[in-house]
């Protein structure tokens, strides 16, 4: 998943057991190369519910928070998609919670704990045989969208055919890829625009509140899956296809007023929720303003000021030029997000056009990668990392910087290893002020080595669907990704198995392929997330040491600034990004 993805797996179903729970030592390691170590550690811990009445309404009622009032966003960069089935970012997964409903969603206290419950669906889903291959779900009645009518089995359904189509990109691909039991799932079903029909493989309605999954291999996690996007209903009436991401249908505690592209998105109540069917949201607020625009110094130093940004939150992270102005005032602290999160960030190598591993051990080994990190804040804005997975994940092993060039790079030694190559390296760079603070960075270190970089910036909604269409012109961009869940298997397949690679919409975007991994990435995946941690952390060495695909960069922290009248809001450890669904304004 991206910041502004992720979801993450708490836990892994095996057999007929539903309720899991882990419990997840969340520790800043010692890397040796940011000069700082962190030894504060958080407990997360995390089950699936089998307990019915947690996935009724209403959601428990937040201490001191009452009714009325808008709370304002201020984020630089629109959202890449409001299309549910085809957001994968963070910031639009958060607003999407307020907008609709999934059929399961995480309840977290903000404390780190979370649980798994039914959201549309009566809970979190009946492993029928115990073999987690036939799921059944029911969903509860009365759900109503926007308009008063209800939400239907086969609506839902819909949203996950639409979830198939070939003419759009952008979401996971979890649900597709079991459904079809193939990873280019569009073989087996192109999407209800591209067939004409709507009948997805291995999904069955039943009547107007009933659906079956069934699955030709086991799919555990399936219960986790359908807490993303992939899940929302849509009525086909409503349904505008490519437009759908001007306007969503709600089925959730609020609607779209107005949507304004790059500009601002504002959302009002929508009158025919119930709270009564909904075990998560509330609807204190009178709406919710987003303002697209300001970068992160401007949103910062406006949320500090205060006055008529008292109700608002700086999105984007505190920049370098503010952080220790934040850190320094104590006033601040009650109204500071600054935890770690599970995104890393990585500079992705095209494998497909830089195919000599002489080359890409040079694009590491040159990479002022404590360079990148300070424009961020340094050690306020994450840690330095070699590893492609962030160290909450089951099994994690610190990975030794496998070039020995050292965090601010080497480029004497990149000459060395480019043997008198003269290489041309076109880098795509995201128009925002995080792009345009880190591409001279990594364009100064690189030419230093004797690359030739050309910059292309590209404006932030089209730089993902770029990176993640095959065959695109750039042989370097900078990506990053948050586990679904803390295992490998919501990272390692995802981003390294070559046989997933499609024409658009690759969440491997090194476009990296090797038999011997893709070997055993099978091995692993057959192995409840429990037992395969050291699986996962072997297959990870083997890519960072022998194909070298991509360059580890860090693994980042949430530090924000919100207004003091804003109340509720907290950092979910699901997502890894602020959730707003039990917001309010401090009266």
């Amino acid at each position: 998943m991206r910041p502004p993805r992720t979801l993450r797996r708490l836990t892994a179903a095996t057999g007929a057991a539903l309720l899991l729970a882990a419990t997840l030592a969340a520790c800043s390691k010692n890397t040796g190369e940011s000069g700082e170590e962190n030894q504060d550690v958080v407990e997360r811990t995390g089950a699936i519910s089998t307990d019915p009445k947690e996935s009724q309404g209403p959601a428990p009622e937040v201490q001191g928070a009452t009714k009325g009032g808008i709370l304002k966003i201020i984020q630089q960069a629109d959202m890449e998609h409001m299309d549910p089935q085809r957001t994968y970012v963070v910031n639009a997964m958060a607003l999407q919670h307020l907008i609709v409903r999934n059929l399961t969603q995480f309840r977290e206290d903000g404390k780190g704990k979370l649980t798994l419950v039914g959201d549309l669906a009566e809970d979190p889903g009946k492993d029928v045989n115990g073999d987690c291959k036939t799921w059944e779900y029911t969903l509860k009645k009365g759900v109503k969208y926007e308009d008063g009518t209800e939400v239907k089995a086969s609506d839902v359904a819909y949203g996950i055919a639409r979830s198939f189509e070939e003419t759009i990109d952008g979401g996971p691909t979890y649900v597709q890829e079991w459904l079809a039991d193939n990873p280019t799932y569009n073989e087996v079903y192109k999407g209800p625009y591209t067939s004409g029909n709507t009948n997805v493989p291995g999904l069955t309605v039943n009547g107007d509140y009933g659906l079956k999954f069934e699955f030709k291999n086991p799919h555990c996690d399936l219960p986790f899956a359908l807490s993303m996007g992939t899940s929302v209903p849509v009525p086909p009436a409503k349904d505008t296809k490519l437009d759908y991401d001007k306007r969503i249908f709600s089925s959730g505690p609020y609607k779209i007023k107005e949507y304004v592209k790059d500009s601002k998105i504002v959302l009002e109540r929508n009158e025919n929720w119930d709270a009564n069917t909904d075990p998560i949201r509330h609807n204190y607020l009178d709406g919710v303003e987003v303002e697209i625009g300001p970068d992160d110094a401007a949103q910062t130093e406006r949320v500090i000021a205060g006055g008529a940004d008292a109700n608002a939150i700086a999105y984007d992270n505190v920049p370098q030029s503010l952080v220790s102005k934040v850190q320094g005032d104590p006033a601040l602290k009650e109204r500071t997000i600054d935890t770690p999160n599970l995104f890393v960030w990585y500079l992705a190598i095209n494998n497909q056009k830089v195919t000599d591993i002489n080359v890409r051990r040079a694009i590491g080994c040159a990479l002022d990668k404590q360079g990148i990190l300070l424009t961020q804040g340094g050690d306020a804005a994450g840690r330095l990392t070699n590893n492609l997975q962030a160290d909450t994940t089951i099994g994690y092993t610190e990975i030794a910087d496998p070039t020995g060039c050292g965090p601010t790079g080497n480029p004497e030694k990149a000459k060395e290893m480019l043997g008198g190559k003269k290489i041309k390296l076109a880098f795509m760079s995201r128009d925002t002020a995080f792009g345009q603070q880190t591409a001279p960075v990594l364009k100064d270190s690189l030419e230093k080595a004797g690359f030739e970089v050309v910059v292309s910036y590209i404006a932030q909604p089209n730089h993902n669907p770029t990176a993640r269409t095959k065959d695109n012109p750039y042989d370097i961009y900078i990506s990053n990704w948050g586990a679904d869940w803390p295992s490998g298997a919501s990272t390692i397949p995802v981003l390294y198995d070559g046989r997933k690679i499609g024409p658009q919409g690759n969440s491997n975007v090194s476009y990296f392929n090797a038999d011997d991994v893709n070997s055993a990435i099978d091995a692993a995946s057959a192995l409840p997330a429990g037992e395969a941690g050291d699986d996962w952390a072997n297959i990870e060495k083997t890519i960072v040491e022998k194909y070298y695909p991509v360059v580890p960069i860090y693994q980042s922290k949430t530090f924000l600034v919100m207004g003091d009248k804003v109340g509720g809001v907290f950092h979910s450890d699901s997502i890894g990004t602020t959730v707003y669904y039990n917001a309010h304004i401090k009266q």
